[in-house]
């Protein structure tokens, strides 16, 4: 079902990027307001995390070069290339949230099966 509503492109870059539910709300909401100070606390808050898991989803949106933090604070740090390409997440997030949530959950079924599989061969 994913398939027919996020373009190849787009699931391209979300298997690459993006780790989480919490790592595409703290993306889409620091790229839909970058002249705001983003901190950890006000990010968390803004989408329903906690704290460590908010720090968990920047941490990884910044080992991805997608975010920076300088002093504690969040900016965008993207390509040309990948600030379109989360302009348009950002559309097809606000459209199709399922579709695009089963990307994401894919991607970590799929590393779940993955670990499954060595643990067997390894007994």
């Amino acid at each position: 079902m994913a398939s027919h509503y996020v373009p190849d492109d787009i699931r391209g870059f979300i298997l690459k990027h993006i780790a989480s539910v919490a790592q595409i709300e703290a993306l889409l909401l620091i790229w839909s307001s970058p002249e705001e100070r983003w901190g950890l606390p006000q990010i968390a808050a803004r989408i329903y995390t906690s704290e460590s898991e908010a720090a968990k989803a920047l941490d990884g949106l910044c080992a991805e070069g997608l975010l920076v933090c300088r002093d504690g604070v969040f900016g965008l740090n993207a390509s040309a290339e990948n600030v379109e390409m989360i302009r348009r997440l950002q559309e097809i997030y606000a459209r199709y949230l399922i579709p695009v949530t089963d990307v994401i959950h894919s991607k970590a079924r799929a590393t779940h099966s993955a670990a499954g599989q060595l643990r067997l061969q390894g007994d």
